[in-house]
């Protein structure tokens, strides 16, 4: 009586994974679709499931055109939490694009890992927008106070 129970176990958590990963794939396919609800829609929906495989596909999309799905896009990625940070600090580095900026950091900021607080204070020095230093410097504050003990 317990092998079938263990089977059926084993199945169940097997199909599951699958269907996990095809739900994954169908979303960041969503992701990239001509109708911002959809867009938006994904984006929540791989935060809530918080897949690693998400992470490159999101922060390409914290660059979209429309300001509710980057705000939809920085809400999934904060919810991913510590994953993101390492590739979004990578990014961050060969993009200057400062909408695209000012989303990376308000992510590092809100996900609050120490990480983040060399490359902010890199861009609060060194980038030639004052608006993006001073968000740096906003976030590398609040980074730097949540850091003490």
């Amino acid at each position: 009586m317990g092998l079938p129970i263990l089977v059926a176990g084993i199945l169940f958590f097997s199909v599951t994974g699958v269907a996990l990963a095809d739900r994954v794939d169908d979303l960041l396919k969503m992701l990239q679709s001509k109708t911002p609800m959809d867009r938006r829609e994904a984006a929540h929906e791989l935060g809530k499931i918080k897949d690693p495989r998400a992470v490159s596909s999101l922060i390409a999309a914290l660059k979209d055109e429309e300001p509710m799905v980057r705000l939809d896009v920085s809400g999934a990625l904060i919810e991913i939490g510590k994953p993101v940070v390492n590739p979004l600090i990578e990014a961050m580095k060969h993009d200057n694009d400062p909408i695209f900026l000012w989303n990376a950091i308000r992510v590092l900021e809100e996900v609050g890992d120490s990480r983040a607080i060399e490359p902010l204070k890199e861009i609060e020095q060194k980038h030639p927008d004052p608006s993006i230093q001073q968000i740096a410097k906003y976030a590398l504050e609040k980074l730097q106070r949540t850091q003490k003990p």
